[in-house]
């Protein structure tokens, strides 16, 4: 007899969006127009991706979409080649427009926001630098947030700030702790008037800095994605690691508390359970809004057949899923209007 087992996974709004394709590149799923790549070709080799190329369908196997969750992959060999200037290798997007390029005493605020995990580090040195404050002059970081450690309850998160710009000296701000590995950790960074404010997970701590020790020839902008802090020259033993960071979210935008002028789903149920060959989805909503409901499988291919769009509807919808014609396995039902999306994942099971 077909049945379908439900598996609830009810992923926040906050987490990601299936308004994003897990089948298609980053850039289809983050807006990439205002950042740059510094990753590595084929070989290892150190290379850099401009955005033209970047929001043309960029990616790579160091730069990918993961077709489960469709997060944006910052994936890095511990044998890839180090930038000028630095001693590890690096897949991490540098800001080039949006204002990008500030002086010290700019009194525009610049802003980066992000939600992302750390998923794997090397163990003989575990740490990861997830977002930056760089200069365009030699060893000009003035925030570097950098995650540190790989044991479950261990890790941490710090705001290491620039302390002197003459000798390069830094010290951290713990502003996270007893993390573990693949824990979401959202983060945002703001300047504005030489003051660098960064918080993580609702703790905050800040930084001024003066033109007196620090200059005003140098240029300042927004970096995100994984600088592995080790390579294959830090211990003796010569096998590759791989480190991993997954991004979520990340936007150059500030965030407001404003209302949505369109209210969220209040109600998003999936039945029966078991089944034998029907899904019924059914919501409702306080306000219309256009609705997009999708049907992915596993490997984030949409199942087109199985897909509606309404741009009108009343307050209370219900549509039927056919699934006599599914393989068995894991899917995903998919709800997105313009300010809300919701998903729930389904094993059929014949």
């Amino acid at each position: 007899m077909k049945h379908l087992i439900l598996v609830l996974i009810v992923i926040s709004q906050n987490l990601f969006t299936f308004a994003q394709n897990l089948s298609l590149p980053p850039c289809s799923n983050f807006d990439l127009s205002a950042w740059k790549l510094q990753t590595l070709d084929a070989g290892s080799n150190f290379a850099e991706i401009q955005a033209v190329n970047l929001t043309n369908s960029y990616s790579s196997s160091f730069f990918y979409t993961n077709t489960t969750d469709g997060s944006m992959v910052f994936r890095v060999p511990s044998n890839g080649q180090s930038t000028s200037g630095s001693s590890y290798p690096r897949v991490e997007l540098r800001q080039m427009t949006s204002g990008a390029n500030w002086k010290l005493n700019d009194a525009t605020e610049h802003y980066l926001t992000a939600q992302c995990k750390v998923i794997s580090v090397a163990q003989a040195k575990p740490q990861t630098i997830i977002g930056q404050i760089h200069g365009s002059e030699t060893n000009s970081e003035l925030l570097k947030l950098r995650c540190t450690g790989y044991q479950d309850g261990q890790c941490k998160i710090e705001a290491r700030y620039e302390l002197n710009d003459a000798t390069q000296s830094e010290y951290g701000v713990t502003l996270a702790s007893g993390l573990s590995l693949g824990d979401l950790i959202t983060y945002t960074i703001s300047m504005k008037n030489g003051t660098i404010n960064c918080t993580v997970n609702g703790v905050s701590a800040s930084q001024t800095y003066t033109t007196s020790y620090f200059g005003t020839t140098d240029e300042y902008y927004f970096k995100a994605g994984n600088y592995l802090q080790y390579n294959n020259q830090t211990v003796p033993d010569p096998t590759v690691i791989y480190g991993q960071n997954q991004f979520y979210k990340l936007s150059l935008i500030k965030q407001t508390t404003e209302t949505p002028t369109v209210q969220v789903v209040t109600q998003f149920n999936i039945y029966p359970n078991p089944s034998s060959d029907k899904l019924n989805v059914e919501y409702e909503f306080s306000k219309t809004s256009k609705v997009n409901l999708y049907l992915y499988d596993i490997s984030g291919r949409k199942v087109d057949n199985l897909i509606f769009n309404e741009t009108q509807f009343a307050d209370n919808y219900k549509r039927t899923f056919e699934l006599s014609k599914l393989r068995n396995g894991f899917y995903f039902v998919c709800l997105n209007t313009d300010k809300f999306s919701k998903t729930i994942k389904v094993l059929i099971n014949k």
